[in-house]
């Protein structure tokens, strides 16, 4: 299936939360707190002074503080909108919620070997997944012929690129990863929910 409208995604800047080593990914702590930081705010304009695609014409965001910050200067540099989504939310760290950001790869590590145990209540790939393309499915009911950017975080993001590029999910790591505040195209092949849910 084509899809009527394209995508482009945008991880946020640096936060404060990369700053301090810390996982932020609770909607309770992160949609008030750990906005981006100094660096991060340069990042997201150098960003914008460097664009590579077209004057995106629909914004969407992550409600987590980082990304509506980011998702705000990136609108008012193109003179747009932008309006947030909970499915456009970071990936839930369980267990890790508000510790050493080193524990990230013991969660990828668990991605790559084992699809369907949850582990330490960490939000599961195909759980990212599944939000994320229901809302592409929605905004294509939506629109049509529209340029569409996606503001969001490093491993929901990685997911999306993963699946559009019809790969396993559990490979999202080995995607080239998405640096904070870089901006990238999403293809346009959508697959089937039969696809999606075999992912």
């Amino acid at each position: 299936m084509i899809l009527r409208n394209q995508y482009y995604v945008l991880r946020h800047g640096h936060s404060l939360a990369n700053q301090q080593k810390i996982i932020v990914s609770d909607i309770q702590h992160g949609q008030h707190a750990y906005g981006l930081s100094p660096v991060g705010i340069n990042q997201v304009i150098q960003t914008l002074e460097n664009w590579p695609y077209p004057i995106p014409d629909l914004i969407f965001h992550s409600d987590f503080k980082r990304t509506s910050e980011t998702a705000g200067i990136v609108a008012d540099y193109f003179n747009r909108q932008a309006k947030p989504s909970a499915a456009l939310r970071e990936r839930h760290f369980g267990e890790f919620e508000l510790r050493d950001d080193s524990h990230y790869p013991l969660v990828w590590k668990h991605d790559e070997d084992n699809l369907t145990d949850s582990f330490a209540q960490v939000e599961q790939l195909s759980a990212i997944c599944e939000r994320e393309m229901a809302f592409i499915q929605t905004l294509e009911q939506q629109y049509s012929q529209k340029k569409i950017l996606l503001v969001g975080h490093g491993d929901p993001l990685q997911i999306l690129l993963t699946h559009f590029q019809q790969k396993p999910l559990s490979q999202h790591r080995d995607l080239a990863p998405l640096m904070t505040a870089e901006v990238r195209k999403l293809n346009g092949e959508l697959q089937s929910q039969a696809a999606l849910s075999n992912a």
